[in-house]
């Protein structure tokens, strides 16, 4: 593992910190490239976050 590290192999703590992040969301969250994350639109929507945020973004677009 030493090696991997030296050569720049081995994952970094930010990477790994990323791969919990995104295992730990939504069921459909896919990397697709680098830097290109999907998600379905539908899983999102369902979410009391987001139905939350968009009561809140009604409320200012019609204040």
């Amino acid at each position: 593992m030493a090696l991997f590290r030296i050569m720049g192999w081995a994952p970094t703590k930010a990477d790994t910190t990323l791969k919990n992040l995104v295992g730990s969301s939504y069921r459909s969250v896919e990397v697709v490239g680098r830097g290109t994350i999907k998600i379905d639109p539908e899983e999102v929507r369902e979410t009391d976050e987001f139905k939350e945020a968009s009561e809140r973004a009604k409320a200012i677009v019609n204040a």
